[in-house]
């Protein structure tokens, strides 16, 4: 049997291409987010801040 591809796989394609590109948008816009999540979590397990350490 020979696959020819029909205009509904052409439709799938165009879809999920546009799904990626909207999920790589998405993904470039939330790095914020991601970055004062990453500084909460720090600032939750109490590690001392940079250069707050105690003195030798």
């Amino acid at each position: 049997m020979i696959y020819t591809p029909s205009a509904y796989d052409a439709r799938l394609l165009a879809y999920s291409r546009e799904l990626v590109r909207d999920a790589f948008k998405m993904l470039r816009d939330s790095e914020h987010i991601a970055r004062a999540q990453r500084a909460r979590d720090v600032l939750a397990r109490g590690e001392p801040a940079y250069g707050e350490s105690d003195p030798a």
